[in-house]
């Protein structure tokens, strides 16, 4: 059957090809067999499959046609331009290799893929790697095997078991990663990566959970938690919760519920949590900012520290400004420039060169060189300043105030 321009294959009819000189054209429901070993079929020109056709052996053209129903490859499809599928699915139990695939339904590909553009109506499942330039799924993408594309967008779900290698990933639902490289990703749903992710930008609206990693800025809608350690991050911005295995680095991180991180954290800007914060170890920063409850083993900031409620550091506490909210605690040392207690507030020791105690606060220790005690306060421990000691009317003292000489008596030289 050599040499032809066209050759013809009839509904349900079985044969067996070799080259074909021109285009093939098959009909409904046709088996096509290759010659060789491995079994081969070369079609120089357009192979064009009326429908639900199934070819034995492995498949080369110029383009792939197939205009109602479904396309079964038992081998390797090879297309110099393009592979269509309309109104059917496309399955190939070998490798896959076109500039473009086009698929209405459902894309199989058994062995290796290698193309610039697919785009598949409903779902892609790959099952060794899979390489693109772009890759469009409209349902659910499923990749066993690694996955190396410039851009990925699914509308669905993206379940990637392999390792990726992705610029830009789009998913509307859920995406479930192994780990790799990302640059870009944006997530309507939840995104879940068992192994470490090396990541430009993360955008998510759901949820987030990393098995560690490093990369660039995270914003999350509802929660993220990272098993493993992040490396580095840029700017981590949380609308509810944040748990971190620790030590982890970064710029920036602002909850707006809590925060929980398993060992120390160190950023290089600021910490803004609305709720709460709990860390199991150091914690440094620029500037903190807590709503409610601080925890740490010691905390340090170069700035200020200003919490609502609780400030609890047995480390000690230490910053250029130190504020502790209406009616809040701090537990621990603190050593700072400025210190502000509001009122009704109480606290243990404190080292600073301008300390203020409003109304009705507790205070256990005070040295400092400006010391402003309002009324209503009670002290119950030493009082010793340098330079001036303010202290109005109703105010408890457990010892009469001290003025030293030097700054250095009473161990200012040790505030940050």
């Amino acid at each position: 059957m050599e040499g032809r321009r066209k050759v013809v294959v009839p509904d349900g009819a079985t044969v067996e090809l070799g080259l074909v000189d021109g285009d093939l054209l098959v009909g409904w429901d046709a088996v096509i067999r290759g010659e060789g070993t491995p079994p081969r079929v070369v079609v120089k020109g357009v192979a064009k499959f009326k429908g639900d056709c199934t070819v034995q052996a492995n498949l080369e053209a110029r383009r792939v046609e197939c205009r109602n129903g479904d396309l079964e490859v038992a081998g390797d499809l090879r297309a110099k331009t393009r592979i269509r599928i309309k109104h059917g699915s496309l399955s190939v139990s070998g490798s896959l290799e076109a500039d473009v695939v086009d698929v209405d339904r459902k894309l199989i590909v058994k062995g290796k893929a290698e193309v610039r553009e697919a785009s598949v109506g409903g779902n892609l499942e790959s099952f060794s790697e899979f390489r693109a330039d772009s890759i469009s799924v409209g349902g659910t993408l499923i990749a066993h095997g690694p996955l190396r594309a410039r851009k990925v967008s699914v509308g669905g779900v993206a379940r990637l078991a392999g390792e990726v290698e992705i610029e830009e990933l789009d998913v509307g639902g859920h995406a479930s990663l192994a780990g790799g490289q990302v640059g870009k990703v944006d997530v309507g749903g939840s995104l879940e990566a068992s192994g470490g992710l090396v990541f430009n930008d993360i955008d998510v609206g759901g949820s987030v959970v990393l098995a560690g990693g490093k990369g660039g800025d995270i914003d999350v809608g509802g929660i993220l938690v990272s098993k493993g350690p992040l490396e580095s991050f840029g700017s981590i911005n949380v609308g509810g919760r944040v748990e971190l295995q620790g030590p982890s680095r970064g710029q920036a991180i602002s909850v707006g519920g809590s925060l929980r991180v398993d060992g120390d954290l160190e950023l290089a800007s600021s910490l803004k949590v609305g709720g709460t914060a709990r860390i199991a170890g150091r914690l440094l920063a620029s500037s903190i900012s807590v709503g409610g409850e601080l925890r740490a083993e010691e905390v340090r900031a170069i700035d200020s520290i200003k919490v609502g409620g609780l400030l609890s550091a047995p480390g000690g506490i230490r910053a250029r400004y130190v504020e502790v909210g209406h009616r809040g605690r701090i537990e621990g040392p603190v050593r700072a420039r400025e210190v502000r207690v509001r009122s009704r507030a109480r606290v243990e020791d404190i080292w600073a060169d301008d300390i203020t105690l409003e109304e009705r606060s507790r205070a256990r220790n005070l040295y400092g060189r400006w010391i402003y005690i309002e009324r209503g306060c009670v002290v119950s421990g030493e009082v010793k300043y340098v330079d001036e000691l303010v202290v109005e009317e109703h105010v408890k003292l457990a010892r009469e105030p001290e003025k030293v000489e030097r700054p250095e008596d009473i161990g200012l030289g040790e505030a940050t």
